[in-house]
């Protein structure tokens, strides 16, 4: 049914026991919240090396003094969070 019209729609409904409306409708109300989460066209466009540049994060952490080589450090993270594990 790729071109369903509200005519069609109605005489689906009418056709379905008054009790089931509730369902009808409740779908409804899904189909209208799916929709409005749906993202703007502008937040879909892929996150890129310049926006990560241009964000926050790169040297969020260049005032620490407890990591003199970030390598080291990570490596050191990676093996305490294995040894948890």
């Amino acid at each position: 049914m790729a071109n369903v019209t509200e005519e069609q729609i109605l005489e689906e409904l009418r056709e379905l026991e008054p009790e089931k409306w509730f369902e009808v409708s409740d779908f409804i109300g899904y189909l209208k919240y799916r929709e409005s989460r749906k993202p703007a066209a502008d937040e879909l466009h892929p996150f890129t090396a310049l926006d990560l540049l241009q964000s926050e994060l790169v040297g969020l952490w260049a005032d620490r003094d407890d990591m003199d080589d970030s390598l080291t450090f990570a490596r050191q993270l990676r093996q305490r969070a294995e040894r948890r594990s």
